[in-house]
């Protein structure tokens, strides 16, 4: 009998997909880029997650969200995603937190797993985002992120006994001139036109963004995640994206760099 893996083993090979059944991977948001970052892994044989999700699909979602349709408006992220991954896969194994992360429970979301994948909206969660480093370092797991610029991708990631994101951004915060809502040493390298708009909406309250951006981002945040995952199987012929380097893909601007904020 065919499985929905028969096309992805000649490439991953036994090896690769039973490397990928055992990793519990800690997503916290499901949201324009958790919820693609989160398919890809499923439809890639990673089988065990927790899930932290406290949202609902509302109509703004359906220009960038993997599971936002007319049909799905008003439910819960978590149960929309839940449903989509045991229909790819109803071995997977998910552990809910529909409540969202939160201060009161981020140390049992990451306690026990081997991947912390935040994709928080980045003007919500300040003080989980602040807490998050003291437990990476504790239960030794790596966080990989990620964000839709325009037509285009940035990711970041950081490793247990690496740099951490208040030194990265810091850094970035540094080398950076200008006003605007990304710090210039990150916005540059995107396609100028479409970063000067999402400045300007982002002065009305409103986050542009567009559905490219969202797929890109959660494809390059799962690649990533695979790779880490996959490290050791013979596949993965570099180094995995830690801080202070980041990745970025600008698809209208056919561009794609691996930046290290440290370098001269």
């Amino acid at each position: 009998m065919q499985s929905f893996l028969d096309r992805t083993l000649p490439i991953l090979g036994k090896e690769g997909i039973e490397t990928l059944s055992t990793p519990r991977i800690a997503f916290a948001g499901l949201g324009g880029v958790g919820g693609g970052a989160f398919l890809n892994l499923v439809r890639c044989g990673v089988k065990r997650f927790r899930l932290a999700e406290n949202g609902v699909f509302d109509p703004p979602d359906m220009n960038r969200q993997a599971a936002a349709f007319a049909s799905t408006m008003g439910k819960t992220k978590i149960e929309v995603y839940e449903q989509l991954a045991r229909e790819i896969n109803p071995d997977v194994e998910l552990e809910l937190f529909p409540e969202g992360i939160l201060a009161a429970n981020i140390e049992r979301f990451l306690d026990g797993s081997d991947v912390y994948v935040g994709v928080i909206d980045f003007e919500k969660g300040a003080d989980v985002k602040a807490m998050a480093p003291e437990f990476l370092k504790r239960f030794n797991i790596p966080l990989f992120t990620a964000g839709a610029f325009g037509f285009g991708a940035l990711l970041v990631a950081h490793h247990p006994r690496g740099m951490m994101p208040d030194e990265f951004w810091g850094l970035l915060m540094k080398k950076s001139t200008g006003k605007g809502i990304f710090p210039s040493f990150v916005s540059d390298r995107f396609e100028r036109t479409a970063m000067e708009r999402i400045d300007r909406a982002a002065k009305t309250g409103k986050l542009a963004t567009t559905s490219i951006g969202g797929a890109l981002s959660g494809a390059l945040l799962a690649s990533e995640v695979l790779a880490y995952l996959l490290r050791r199987t013979g596949l993965v012929n570099r180094d995995i994206v830690f801080a202070p380097r980041f990745a970025m893909i600008d698809l209208f601007r056919a561009a794609m760099e691996v930046v290290d904020v440290t370098a001269d």
